[in-house]
Order: C-alpha cells, then sequence, then structure tokens
C-alpha cells in the first residue's frame, strides 16, 4: 500500500505542476472556460500531501526490525 500511496502523490504533485505551468487544462474536459485556474493547482497539492500523509501513517512491514 505504501508503493500505491507514493505514486499517487507523484501523481498530484506532477498534476499541480502541469496545472500551475498551464500545460494541463483539465477545465476544458468538464466543459469550464479556458481560464487559468490555479483552485485546481491548490486541490492537486494539497491530495498529494494528504497522500503523503497517508504512505506515512501506514502500518510497519513485517519484516522490518525493531
Amino acid at each position: 500500500m505504501k508503493v500505491l500511496g507514493v505514486l499517487i502523490a507523484v501523481l498530484f504533485f506532477v498534476l499541480a505542476i502541469l496545472s500551475w505551468t498551464g500545460t494541463f487544462q483539465s477545465a476544458l474536459i468538464f466543459g469550464h472556460s479556458a481560464m487559468h485556474n490555479y483552485k485546481h493547482t491548490i486541490l492537486y497539492a494539497v491530495l498529494g500531501v494528504l497522500a503523503l500523509l497517508w504512505v506515512r501513517f501506514q502500518g510497519s512491514d513485517a519484516t522490518s526490525s525493531r
């Protein structure tokens, strides 16, 4: 589950960067105007941080030493 969480976090951070630079125009998919919207950038960054927190609070592996 930790690997999945890290992959999700990386995906959201990449989407945040692409949204911030204007490369990723997800607003066009949903039928909104093509105006640059920073709310999506903030949303993707927050979701990336939440995914990292999820990874951080996962239980320890059974093979790890104490």
